[in-house]
């Protein structure tokens, strides 16, 4: 009893866990970094990352499809307190989608570091 017990408490726990950025099947490109803004979005995507300096915007999804966007994968460590802060920092992402001018590309977030949280 307590043999199969310990084999839920651990299936549990596997699939529990937050789904992974690098090495995740759905990426089709070289992870790489990018010193930006995280902020929320106001529609479908619900994470935008702007690299700072550029006109692109990121989305960060959970796969490549709009019906990723609702589950984002980010490191848990950022958090938004409210609506209204922007955190700055440099993010590693892997993409979900090749890059396209006029396209929003999407990614996930692997990493970050040199985090700052602005109001």
């Amino acid at each position: 009893m307590k043999l199969i017990l310990a084999m839920f408490a651990m299936a549990i726990t596997v699939f529990a866990e937050q789904p992974k950025c690098k090495g995740n099947p759905k990426v089709i490109g070289a992870c790489y970094s990018v010193h930006g803004r995280l902020s929320r979005g106001a529609d479908t995507v619900v994470l935008r990352l702007w690299p700072v300096g550029t006109k692109r915007m990121l989305g960060v999804t959970g796969g490549p499809t709009l019906d990723d966007a609702g589950f984002p994968i980010w490191p848990q460590s950022l958090r938004f307190t409210s609506g209204d802060e922007d955190i700055y920092g440099d993010f590693e992402v892997c993409p979900f989608t090749p890059e396209r001018k006029g396209a929003m590309q999407f990614v996930c977030i692997e990493s970050a570091s040199h985090v700052v949280v602005k109001r």
